[in-house]
């Protein structure tokens, strides 16, 4: 079990302030189209890159020959799962659980 699975079957939230220059992320980018009748066309591109810069909770991430900017959070480590597995699966809720049986 890695250390983003709980026992309580949910995904463990990466530390979103460790991240340091040089560390290699996993990223996601999207982008809306309409294409008439109200319907959108949602194109996604999963890719690794490399942080190559951090200001405050803005990051400059190069992957391949290109430079992205993304907010803290919405990329995750390397090691973590992606955005879709926390869709699929969803967080823990231990803390929240716990919270509520004290509350």
């Amino acid at each position: 079990m890695s250390k983003y699975h709980c026992k309580c079957g949910g995904l463990i939230l990466p530390d979103f302030d460790s991240f340091k220059v040089g560390d290699e992320v996993n990223c996601m980018l999207e982008t809306r189209k309409p294409i008439g009748n109200g319907l959108v066309s949602i194109n996604q591109k999963a890719f690794i890159g490399k942080i190559i810069d951090i200001s405050g909770d803005e990051f400059s991430i190069k992957s391949e020959n290109k430079i992205y900017e993304f907010n803290r959070g919405e990329f995750s480590p390397i090691d973590a799962p992606g955005p879709i597995e926390y869709f699929r699966i969803g967080k823990c809720r231990c803390e929240l659980d716990q919270e509520k049986s004290n509350g």
